[in-house]
């Protein structure tokens, strides 16, 4: 796998938690310049080549000191990766506003504003890639899961639209669903809860954050694909 491009330059979302961690590691240790938003807290130590910003993805104002940051160490961004994400699991008659807001606000608002506002730096780096973290919940919903199963499902089709709209600038979009990842988000689950949801894949097994972020590695390194969404763990999805 060939990773070396003209613009090694890649941001990612949410770098503190489970998946943000393992992509954060996997692009320095292939020599990019790493920027890693971190809201509330950052490791202690960081590997070489990787860069701390405070981003708040909320913060419409984060974003922009964001995109000014980069312009001022590179001269163009390479790959941006919307991971930070927030699920407030509950029934529909038991979920406050806020909640539904707050889980809009972090899961589908800042793959809209941050491209936006990384957009000329993405353009520069043509082919760029913007990678979008989703979750099977927005095909198959859930029980308990109707904010977070909305909010995901309208970053696929966001994610589709600008894979059409940014094409023309060599921006390619794609989503990734990562599966069921150990970390805070599966924590909160009940035993019999996390059992299902490992249960329902079909080599009976969590999946890895290490060889997702291996996968997002593979595909930001190609040049054709784009508009797609990929399933990364062993759950069936129906047809239709």
């Amino acid at each position: 796998m060939n990773l070396d491009r003209p613009a090694s330059t890649v941001l990612i979302t949410g770098a503190a938690g489970t998946l943000g961690s393992a992509l954060t590691r996997q692009f320095a240790a292939h020599g990019w310049t790493t920027f890693a938003g971190f809201h509330r807290s950052r490791p202690s130590s960081l590997d070489p080549g990787v860069v701390p910003l405070d981003l708040d993805v909320t913060l419409e104002e984060d974003w922009k000191s964001a995109a000014n940051h980069i312009a001022a160490s590179a001269p163009a961004l390479g790959v941006l990766i919307h991971n930070a994400g927030l699920a407030e699991d509950g029934l529909l008659s038991q979920t406050t506003l806020d909640a539904w807001d707050r889980t809009a606000a972090v899961n589908l608002r800042p793959a809209a504003v941050g491209t936006r506002h990384l957009l000329p730096l993405l353009s520069r780096a043509s082919p760029a890639h913007v990678v979008i973290v989703g979750s099977l919940a927005s095909t198959v919903g859930g029980s308990g899961q109707s904010a977070y199963s909305a909010a995901k499902a309208a970053l696929v089709g966001l994610a589709h639209s600008l894979a059409r709209e940014l094409a023309p600038q060599g921006i390619r979009v794609n989503t990734i669903f990562p599966g069921v990842l150990p970390g805070p988000l599966t924590d909160r689950l009940a035993p019999k809860a996390l059992e299902q949801l490992v249960s329902s894949n079909l080599l009976g097994t969590p999946n890895d954050p290490v060889e997702v972020a291996r996968f997002v590695t593979f595909l930001v390194s190609t040049r054709n694909i784009s508009g797609q969404v990929f399933n990364l763990d062993s759950r069936v999805r129906p047809w239709c």
